[in-house]
């Protein structure tokens, strides 16, 4: 029997009661490959003048601010380093950027919106974007939430997924502080704790011959040799 070459264009499968269209591997790798991974990202407004470019394409944030070699959430950056800018007062300047210019004591910093995240065919909602360094947001993912028709005029909003760690817990005043910076936690205590509630609070205890040796002002302890 002759094998006949299949026909160029769709191709459909039928269950037996519906037909299917069928996807060529390459068009599923292509759907489902995301964003590149940015090095860092934003953790507050830059202080910079956006340009919109040509509909989204060549835009630029140019420091507004002090001039200095740009450094984000700890990490000092490099020409063609890939941020994701997300926390824009203005929403429509988030986005993907390249560094174009580190900047210096008398030079701006410059980011260009990268070529595969400027304009609104390549800004689909649902995309995440990863970011691998920085003390506040290494190893956290990022998605895509709102619609994006047009760049330079729509909000481009971006929600955290998930974080490999914790986050820094703050406390308020006297109380416990654990501090997280490349997922190490510090813990502190502030000075003249207050310890609330009716309960108790369990000391040490020892005979005298267990005794600390040397001594600090303001140890507690109950001698049970007494």
């Amino acid at each position: 029997m002759t094998q006949l070459p299949l026909p160029v264009g769709k191709q459909e499968f039928h269950d037996g009661t519906s037909w299917f269209s069928l996807a060529t591997e390459n068009w599923v790798l292509n759907k489902i490959t995301d964003v590149p991974a940015c090095l860092v990202g934003t953790t507050a407004n830059l202080t910079a003048t956006y340009a919109n470019g040509t509909t989204g394409s060549g835009a630029t944030l140019t420091n507004s601010g002090t001039q200095a070699a740009f450094v984000l959430d700890g990490v000092t950056l490099a020409v063609n380093n890939r941020v994701l800018v997300k926390d824009q007062t203005t929403g429509f300047q988030n986005g993907v950027y390249i560094v174009t210019n580190i900047g210096s004591a008398s030079t701006n910093w410059i980011l260009t919106r990268s070529t595969d995240f400027d304009s609104s065919p390549q800004m689909i909602r649902g995309n995440f974007i990863d970011v691998i360094s920085g003390n506040l947001n290494a190893v956290t993912a990022w998605m895509l939430t709102s619609t994006v028709a047009t760049v330079g005029t729509d909000s481009i909003t971006f929600a955290r997924l998930s974080k490999s760690g914790i986050d820094s817990i703050l406390g308020t005043t006297n109380q416990i502080t654990v501090t997280i910076v490349n997922n190490v936690a510090t813990i502190s205590l502030s000075p003249n704790p207050v310890l609330s509630g009716t309960g108790s609070v369990t000391i040490p205890t020892g005979t005298t011959l267990q005794r600390p040796t040397v001594g600090t002002a303001g140890m507690v302890r109950l001698n049970t040799s007494l």
